[in-house]
This record gives structure tokens, C-alpha cells and sequence, in this order.
């Protein structure tokens, strides 16, 4: 990750972000974010800087919180 997307250094996250924020900001591995965009569940649109894509970050939320409650329904995550 590169220094201008440490946490440290962004008062709070976007909105939207690129491709590279979003990773940084779920977390998952670049598999996953490929996947959520082909199923639709995260879509890029060519609106950022310099016409960069970028994807709105409610979107990112509800596909994080999904990954988990599906893990959930599965009894993949278990707490003592």
C-alpha cells in the first residue's frame, strides 16, 4: 500500500474510491473485488480524477457486511 493511502493520512475515507482505495479500504484480496464486479454487487464507473474508476464506498459496505453474513449462515465464524 502506498504512503498516500495509509489511514494515517486520510482524515476519513471518501465517498468513492479507485480500485486501489477500495482494496485498501475492505481489505479482501483483488479475487474478491473481481468477483463482487462481475455479480454486480460493486460497480467501477469512469468518474474520477482524470477519468479513473471509481466505485461508492456504500456499495463496498454492503458487499463486505455480505461476505460476513454469508460466512455466518455457513458457521464458518464461530466466538467463544
Amino acid at each position: 500500500m502506498s504512503a498516500a493511502l495509509s489511514i494515517t493520512n486520510l482524515p476519513d475515507w471518501p465517498v468513492a474510491m479507485t480500485r486501489e482505495m477500495a482494496l485498501a479500504y475492505t481489505g479482501v484480496a483483488e479475487a474478491q473485488l473481481r468477483e463482487w464486479e462481475r455479480h454486480g454487487t460493486v460497480r467501477f464507473c469512469m468518474r474520477g480524477p482524470r477519468g479513473a474508476a471509481i466505485a461508492a464506498r456504500s456499495s463496498l459496505d454492503a458487499a463486505v457486511h455480505s461476505l460476513f453474513a454469508a460466512a455466518a449462515d455457513d458457521g464458518a465464524i464461530e466466538f467463544d
